[in-house]
């Protein structure tokens, strides 16, 4: 005896050959060697396959690490400092920890600046303040970190590492220029933000 074709049935049979097809897809788009990109046409924007492979097939295997310092008046450089926003973690982090996302902004920034001197992209050395990531990266390092009271420039230093494997020595892959820092004058009565 056969069942009765009803509309809930055949809705559960769509909504099956539905999300049956689209597991297949999404796997297919898993593929390593990305040679199979017809699903492009069906999702040209990415939105409903999803994603899996985060990092690969390039890995990242260094840190990008940013450190300031200053020029005073008499021309001495105070000791290099790291920009790092790093805190103790706690239970809460697991699901919560919203200050991540400046280290993460400012990481992928000194990536970018890393990436586009290591490739070789630039027609002179100078290009690379005139682009946007830098630009970022000067003012977060100028506006964002506290600096000593007789500095009038600053300079920052993008050095790329292993991480936790200290076998491998750290590389200085960008100097910046020194910057005047602007010193901004508050008149009597006004509150300044912290």
């Amino acid at each position: 005896m056969r069942a009765k074709l009803t509309p809930a049935l055949v809705g559960r049979g769509l909504l099956y050959t539905f999300l049956g097809a689209w597991f297949a897809v999404s796997t297919v788009k898993q593929e390593p060697t990305r040679r199979l990109e017809w699903y492009r046409k069906f999702d040209p924007g990415g939105l409903l396959l999803p994603e899996w492979r985060f990092f690969a097939p390039h890995p990242g295997t260094h840190d990008n690490n940013v450190l300031y310092r200053d020029e005073l008046a008499d021309g001495e450089l105070t000791p290099w400092k790291e920009i790092t926003s790093a805190v103790p973690r706690k239970f809460r982090h697991i699901f919560w920890l919203p200050e991540h996302r400046v280290d993460k902004v400012i990481f992928d920034l000194a990536a970018e600046v890393s990436n586009t001197i290591l490739d070789g992209k630039l027609e002179s050395p100078e290009d690379i303040q005139l682009s946007l990531p830098y630009l970022f990266l000067l003012n977060h390092v100028t506006h964002n970190h506290p600096h000593d009271p007789r500095a009038i420039r600053t300079q920052f230093l993008i050095a790329r590492s292993a991480g936790w494997d200290e076998s491998e020595e750290p590389l200085i892959v960008f100097y910046s220029n020194l910057h005047p820092i602007k010193r901004t004058t508050v008149r009597p009565g006004v509150k300044v933000p912290t």
